[in-house]
């Protein structure tokens, strides 16, 4: 496999996509841990909760994005 081939940016493609995918799970998961105490009982500490879960879930997922954003013009672009 040479650097720049089609294969290669698949690859690179791949794993650029794998840990954005990775690092928005982990997001995603720590939100609904804090999200879950509110579908149980309805109070104002649960409802902060629910915001810091759902702040959390916009944060890891728009994070991940600008990651793989980033590491695809840094990687990608080169071999175009």
């Amino acid at each position: 496999m040479e650097l720049g081939s089609k294969q290669h940016k698949q690859l690179l493609l791949k794993s650029i996509l794998k840990v954005a995918w990775k690092t928005a799970s982990i997001g995603i998961f720590i939100g609904i841990l804090l999200i879950i105490p509110s579908i149980f009982r309805e109070n104002t500490f649960s409802s902060g909760l629910a915001y810091s879960g759902y702040a959390v879930i916009i944060g890891f997922v728009a994070y991940a994005a600008f990651i793989a954003w980033r590491k695809y013009h840094k990687l990608i672009k080169n071999f175009s």
